[in-house]
């Protein structure tokens, strides 16, 4: 097929012979106008910033993994129809599957040669210019649920099941529509169609999980992600949510494996560590979520990571330490009173008052109208 050859193309890798042997094979092809990134970090500020046709991304890298990346740029709403070619040195069933559900449009094994890197872009670009009958409907579909025209959606997926009647992957998008319009009965019946037409269908796992939560049926809910678990273990995000169900159903021990699971695969995933900490807090396992806080600071200096923190500490009876934790915040955000207001408590809870009045006192002269503070500065002059 005639590509083309104009395309801005992004090329992500870690390795700096890795890139340069990608380039070269692109500039063989034909391509002109190729820029590099070495981590899905400054890969996703590049895409930001600048206008690309087609990513080549490695799965493995430091700081951001190339799958993480795929997940952020399919989340954003201006970049989510970027072509994606995800590049890895292995390909397991759990890592096909983590890649499928972010939507990437192909992987590439390595090593490879320019015929076949020239091979799967032409697919990927020929699949986008020429879609099936049933990509057509479904692609209609998306955007009448995404501009609320539910019905005109409904109506679509309907037609695009007369193509294709065994489709798990039409049944889940119905659902999801009945969900949006408050009926949950109907989405989980359409869920529990897709997963008995596909068992290994990963995301109506994932939605009648997302579903049972909502509904406050903790079993139900973890024995849907515990399914999605099993074929995909390397969604992060999954196991951490795993971990607050186990937790809200006491089992102490499971979410301690879901979180340990999490952050084997992503070590330096700051948002993790805090997401993680929140359940923690929230399940009132103070100890473990300041653990957590920790880790997600070791990695990125945050002041809400480091308000978080003083407040699991304060509630295990450490104040100096808590205090220290506000300090460091302070140092990042010197006008953020909601912190001044923390320390000022954590003072008073280790009956250091005149040191208390004084945070009071600096927050209340960043912001004059902040109630609470006025009220506990009051109660502690009294």
């Amino acid at each position: 097929m005639a590509t083309n050859k104009k395309m801005k193309l992004l090329i992500v890798d870690d390795m700096t012979n890795m890139r340069r042997t990608i380039k070269n094979m692109l500039r063989y092809i034909g391509y002109e106008f190729i820029a590099e990134a070495d981590n899905g970090d400054t890969a996703f500020e590049k895409i930001q910033a600048e206008k690309f046709d087609f990513v080549i991304c490695d799965w493995n890298m430091p700081i951001m993994s190339g799958i993480e990346l795929l997940h952020k740029v399919r989340e954003n709403e201006k970049l989510k129809d970027i072509p994606f070619l995800m590049v890895t040195a292995e390909v397991d069933a759990a890592q096909i599957v983590q890649a499928a559900e972010t939507d990437v449009d192909g992987y590439i094994i390595k090593p490879f040669i320019a015929k076949t890197l020239e091979e799967k872009i032409n697919q990927i670009l020929e699949k986008r210019t020429n879609p099936t009958t049933m990509d057509r409907l479904l692609m209609k579909a998306e955007k009448c649920d995404e501009g609320g025209k539910y019905k005109d959606a409904i109506f679509l997926y309907e037609e695009a099941l007369k193509v294709n009647p065994k489709s798990s992957r039409i049944r889940h998008a119905i659902g999801q529509i009945y969900e949006k319009l408050g009926q949950d009965d109907k989405a989980l019946a359409y869920y529990e169609e897709a997963y008995k037409m596909n068992p290994q269908y990963i995301k109506v796992h994932q939605s009648m999980g997302d579903l049972y939560a909502k509904k406050g049926d903790a079993d139900k809910a973890a024995e849907a992600l515990e399914r999605a678990v099993k074929i995909s273990p390397h969604n992060v995000h999954r196991q951490a949510q795993l971990g607050e169900i186990y937790l809200q159903k006491g089992d102490v021990d499971k979410a301690d494996n879901a979180f340990k699971t999490a952050l084997k695969v992503a070590p330096k995933n700051a948002d993790l560590q805090t997401e993680i900490g929140e359940a923690y807090l929230k399940a009132g396992q103070d100890e473990k979520a300041a653990e957590a806080f920790k880790g997600s600071l070791n990695v990125v200096e945050s002041v809400h990571v480091y308000n978080r923190l003083g407040i699991a500490l304060r509630r295990k009876g450490k104040y100096l330490e808590a205090i220290e934790e506000y300090k460091k915040a302070l140092r990042l955000d010197p006008n953020d009173e909601a912190i001044y207001y923390n320390m000022g408590r954590a003072y008073l809870e280790a009956n250091m008052k005149k040191e208390a009045i004084s945070s009071f006192r600096s927050a209340l002269t960043i912001d004059p109208d902040f109630k609470e503070c006025k009220e506990i500065l009051e109660s502690v002059d009294k």
